[in-house]
């Protein structure tokens, strides 16, 4: 069962994925893969892998994430090789082929204070080029009360990189560069940015590029889980570009900065 590709996924889509680095898919993904989905990700945060993060808050609640599940969680690999989330990313970047980046587990349980921070994510990868994007597939309802995401339109386009932080915490961290400098304090200047949020269901998908400037509500609410998985992805004009920083790193000692992606670490999962 692949899933569908939606009509409406066009040119216009691509166009507007481009100009404010983030859109909305309404029922992107079906509850047959949403089922597969929740299935891995409760063997996922019972066996974590070696770069897990668990974050207690001080008033309690859970943030948990990881990464890289399908190479070794069944239910992500088939997501990943049997669903329509590949040809989709495609569609959208109107690329010619697809590398897979990571995928990134991110699960706030009720009752977690932890919002997350500002920050984007290309400088957390060592990717190049102007084709880096990834989907955020919730698997609860979400809003601004159980951690909906958060964005600057339009910020991918100023050309900035900003120095990464620890994405629960907010603190820089130290061994990466320092790049152009910290986020700026988007919460205390609201009339210089447009700041977007979404209102999902299970099946909805955001699609944004890794420059875009985006954060998450912490989960207030009492009984809501909120459990989203984001799969990333470059292009064809993408190219590996070595960073000091690389929390989901990946073995690329056969790769060359400037070259090409295509590996065992960053393997073509799609070609026109």
């Amino acid at each position: 069962m692949t899933g569908t590709i939606l009509k409406d996924v066009n040119a216009k889509t691509s166009r507007q994925w481009r100009e404010d680095g983030v859109i909305l898919i309404k029922e992107a993904f079906s509850v047959y893969w949403l089922d597969i989905l929740v299935d891995g990700i409760e063997q996922a945060m019972e066996n974590p892998s070696p770069i897990a993060r668990d974050y207690i808050g001080e008033s309690g609640g859970r943030f948990f994430t990881d990464h890289h599940m399908c190479r070794r969680i069944e239910a992500f690999r088939r997501f990943e090789e049997e669903s329509n989330v590949t040809e989709l990313a495609a569609k959208i970047m109107r690329t010619e082929k697809l590398n897979y980046v990571d995928e990134h587990l991110l699960v706030k349980e009720p009752g977690t204070e932890n919002k997350t921070h500002w920050h984007q994510d290309l400088p957390y990868y060592e990717i190049g080029g102007p084709d880096f994007g990834s989907f955020w597939i919730p698997l609860d309802a979400v809003d601004e009360n159980s951690g909906a995401l958060r964005f600057v339109k339009g910020s991918h386009r100023s050309g900035k990189i900003y120095q990464p932080v620890r994405i629960a915490e907010g603190v820089l961290v130290e061994e990466a560069d320092q790049y152009d400098g910290p986020v700026p304090n988007i919460d205390e200047n609201p009339d210089l940015y447009e700041v977007v949020s979404y209102n999902m269901l299970p099946g909805d998908a955001l699609f944004f590029h890794a420059g875009v400037l985006h954060a998450a509500f912490p989960n207030k609410t009492t009984t809501r889980r909120r459990r989203a998985l984001s799969t990333r992805y470059a292009g064809s004009e993408s190219y590996w570009q070595p960073r000091p920083y690389v929390p989901a790193a990946n073995n690329t000692q056969d790769l060359e900065e400037g070259g090409p992606l295509d590996s065992e670490a960053y393997p073509v999962v799609w070609r026109n």
